[in-house]
């Protein structure tokens, strides 16, 4: 059972991971310089590294590293909140357009539609802080913890309001 267990967490942490990683936008800096912990560098996280530098994915943590340029690391702290802010009243928005909508169907099942959207939403936010409380603590007490976990309720904000809005 606990293998089994190992094996679904590893798989999702790595499913995530990929999904929503974030790498360092200026390369020529080391991840210490950027707020990030070094890792390990065995050949795996090489490998993963090369293959998350060679497409470094658009994620709010990456787009504040290239807003704010060479300013010093409280403007990416002030850039994420900015971000986090949009984020959470796009999703509020697309969630309360998408419960007026849902509302406006005449059928037996309205009620129980509703109900489950509103259980899905309770049951995001949930996993939106555990799981960035995780990337956060990941970096074990780094000064980035706090950038990283902004930038996962971003990200993760973004996801629900695109899955909200379609």
């Amino acid at each position: 059972m606990s293998k089994l267990i190992s094996a679904v967490v590893i798989t999702t942490v790595v499913a995530i991971g990929l999904a929503n990683a974030q790498v360092p936008a200026k390369p020529h800096m080391s991840a210490m310089t950027n707020g990030a912990v070094d890792t390990a560098t065995t050949s795996a996280t090489v490998a993963a590294k090369a293959t998350v530098t060679s497409n470094a994915p658009v994620g709010a943590l990456n787009e504040c590293y290239s807003a704010i340029g060479d300013q010093p690391r409280t403007a990416l702290q002030s850039c994420l909140e900015g971000k986090r802010r949009e984020a959470k009243s796009q999703m509020n928005s697309a969630y309360k357009k998408l419960e007026a909508n849902t509302k406006e169907i005449d059928s037996s099942a309205t009620v129980k539609a509703l109900t489950s959207l509103r259980n899905s939403q309770k049951a995001f936010e949930s996993f939106k802080v555990a799981q960035c409380r995780w990337v956060g603590d990941s970096v074990m007490g780094g000064s980035g913890s706090g950038d990283l976990l902004n930038s996962c309720e971003v990200d993760l904000m973004r996801w629900r309001t695109n899955q909200l809005a379609n």
